[in-house]
């Protein structure tokens, strides 16, 4: 089997879509299915081909007929170039299925390419209508009639949580039965093999992710503020659009050196902030699913985070780890002191978490992935 993941994003980009594409193309691999990355070209300075741990990344420049009346006339006169550009992709590759992972304007070429060349599309929804940052499901009567397309023409819809599930099922007003399953997101043991621990001089709460209004890193700046948590620092990781508003509310609240950005992790760095942590904070407003959960999970680390999206499916409140209510900031507070001031309760919760987290592995989330490709073919 050969199969064609057209992705929203991928590397050099680093998140969600990006992780969980990277796993599942290696997992698959390690179960002798090929899979090539399609996703768009931007910046425009990125090759239109890459090999990238092995992958086979391909980056045609895939316009929107949506937005600017630059980014139309851009579209009307490249989207024919680029259409035949995909085709020729998956047939020099011998593509039996693609698989739209997130859904942007990646999704808009899959389908026309599943269309012209008679290959099955199976489309996944990552939660992308609650948690795009630009609010563009809302905005743009594109890309929501894009979703609606999705869910119309797909041979089969899977998605990252229940949750995802339930509110696909209300916007597009009907459910879609034996049409959608959920396959949650998963977690790599073997990335998580080293449990050498970030260098830092005092004990620290950690939270990673992009810098959006959705992940509510500033709900969490004020609870640890509120809290104090004794001996306690907070080390933040990741970049985005409010990096200076998050730097500008730790000085007003006079968190001084006690609140580190530490810039955007790789894999290995991300790794060790986990294992260095006393525990992990997710403090999101809305979240799909998290697979930073998983990840902290799987370093033996108790978890605070907020009651929201498929949160709850993935970490049990009370046995691997602490849920609050989301933009909540004294109930996250309370969380922080309960947390920093219990080592032994976090153990516990650590420990139980671990064993949760091994149930996702990439492996098992591949296989079930497989055997949905198997049904649609």
């Amino acid at each position: 089997m050969n199969v064609a993941i057209f992705a929203s994003a991928f590397h050099p980009s680093l998140g969600g879509v990006e992780e969980l594409v990277r796993q599942l193309v290696h997992a698959y691999a390690r179960r002798n299915v090929r899979a090539i990355v399609l996703t768009n070209r931007w910046p425009r300075s990125l090759p239109e081909l890459e090999n990238y741990e092995g992958i086979a990344v391909y980056r045609p420049a895939m316009r929107s007929p949506d937005g600017s009346i630059k980014a139309r006339l851009g579209h009307l006169l490249t989207h024919l170039q680029t259409q035949a550009r995909i085709r020729n992709i998956l047939r020099e590759n011998q593509i039996d299925l693609l698989h739209v992972q997130c859904v942007s304007i990646n999704a808009h070429y899959a389908l026309k390419a599943g269309r012209d060349l008679k290959l099955p599309v199976v489309v996944t929804s990552q939660g992308e209508r609650t948690m795009d940052a630009n609010r563009l499901f809302e905005h743009s009567t594109f890309a929501a009639n894009l979703m609606h397309r999705c869910l119309n023409t797909a041979a089969h819809i899977t998605t990252c949580s229940a949750d995802v599930l339930r509110d696909l099922e209300q916007f597009h007003g009907k459910p879609m039965a034996d049409r959608a399953t959920v396959i949650y997101n998963g977690v790599n043991p073997t990335d998580f093999a080293s449990d050498i621990s970030y260098p830092h001089q005092k004990p620290y709460i950690f939270a990673i992710g992009r810098f959006v209004p959705q992940k509510g890193f500033d709900v969490l700046l004020r609870a640890f503020a509120a809290a104090n948590p004794a001996g306690h620092d907070l080390l933040l990781a990741g970049d985005g659009p409010e990096k200076n508003n998050l730097e500008a509310l730790s000085r007003e609240l006079n968190l001084g050196d006690r609140v580190k950005f530490v810039g955007r992790a790789d894999r290995a760095m991300a790794v060790s902030l986990f294992y260095g942590a006393s525990f992990f904070a997710m403090p999101s407003r809305m979240e799909p699913q998290g697979i930073v959960n998983l990840e902290a999970m799987i370093a033996g680390k108790a978890i605070v985070a907020s009651r929201t999206g498929g949160v709850p499916e993935i970490v049990l409140d009370g046995q691997t780890g602490l849920l609050v209510a989301p933009n909540d900031v004294a109930d996250l507070s309370d969380a922080i002191k309960k947390l920093a001031s219990d080592p032994a309760l976090c153990d516990q919760l650590g420990n139980a978490g671990r064993l949760r987290a091994a149930q996702f592995d990439w492996d098992s989330i591949a296989g079930q992935y497989l055997r949905l490709y198997e049904k649609v073919l």
